[in-house]
């Protein structure tokens, strides 16, 4: 299968026109679907989601030519693709849209914490911009460096704002959230009950496993022999091994049945959101 970001960009002159015309092809389908009746336009989705699902599902199940490995519509992979990066990048552009539009409601109605907002969207067009000229014209000079005396290029500038900006603040907002995880880990470990306490013995003693003081606990002990299981760190290795890693599949293994029962009603259209809803 395709990752969503199979698709090779192309970039050219050449490639302009394409663009406008699928531009237009895509606000003319838009446009028709918008103006359709409110059920026939649930029914035009439900038909497409459909085929699309439909397309990898008889990929996958038909059989295949023992000497190629593939069926007839194995060649038309990239397309679909294609096709479903296509929509991917539309589906961001709606979504930057509407996250345009909602904080310029906050800003034009001045509710609380409209600043906020402010510096929001003026952060993304400086990003926006500057992402944009580094990929056609990274190498024109903006302004020489009046400290250093050396120019600085568009490239350069776009490196401060994501080397220097995002990525710093990144680091940042989740070096906060270490506070909140230690919060709910004390609010977990509480003892309160058998349970909480079988939590709270099997963290410490693999906390303690992972430090030097830890391991200085049982270092007395033999490391070969029975009583060498009784060693932090071969407890720990236990518990994570014998107890945490079944655990843990049997969760995702949860998961993943949800996800494919999710999948299937979205396949099928028989999920109900809040878009359907309002339409009827």
């Amino acid at each position: 299968m395709h990752s969503f970001f199979a698709a090779i960009p192309h970039h050219g002159p050449e490639y302009f026109g394409k663009l406008i015309i699928g531009l237009l092809i895509v606000l003319a389908i838009l446009g028709l679907l918008h103006a359709a009746p409110k059920q026939s336009r649930r029914a035009i989705i439900a038909v497409f989601t459909f085929l699309g699902g439909l397309f990898y599902f008889l990929e996958f199940f038909l059989p295949v030519d023992p000497k190629t490995n593939k069926n007839f519509l194995t060649g038309q992979q990239e397309f679909v693709a294609q096709l479903s990066a296509v929509i991917g990048a539309y589906a961001i552009g709606l979504g930057v849209v509407s996250l345009g539009q909602y904080h310029a409601k906050i800003i034009s109605r001045k509710r609380e914490g409209w600043g906020n907002s402010v510096v929001l969207v003026i952060a993304a067009l400086i990003m926006f911009t500057f992402s944009i000229l580094n990929e056609y014209h990274a190498k024109t000079v903006l302004f020489t460096d009046p400290f250093q005396h050396h120019t600085q290029d568009i490239h350069g500038v776009f490196l401060v704002l994501f080397e220097g900006g995002l990525a710093k603040l990144d680091a940042a907002t989740f070096a906060l959230i270490a506070f909140f995880i230690a919060s709910a880990s004390y609010r977990a470990f509480r003892i309160r009950s058998v349970e909480s306490s079988l939590l709270m013995i099997a963290a410490l003693i693999v906390m303690l496993a992972s430090t030097t003081i830890g391991t200085a606990l049982t270092n007395w002990l033999p490391t070969e022999g029975p009583q060498a299981n009784f060693r932090i760190e071969h407890i720990s290795e236990w518990l994570l091994t014998r107890l945490n890693s079944p655990a843990q599949r049997g969760i995702v293994f949860g998961l993943e049945v949800g996800a494919l029962a999710t999948s299937l009603r979205l396949w099928l259209s028989l999920e109900r959101g809040a878009y359907f809803d309002a339409e009827v």
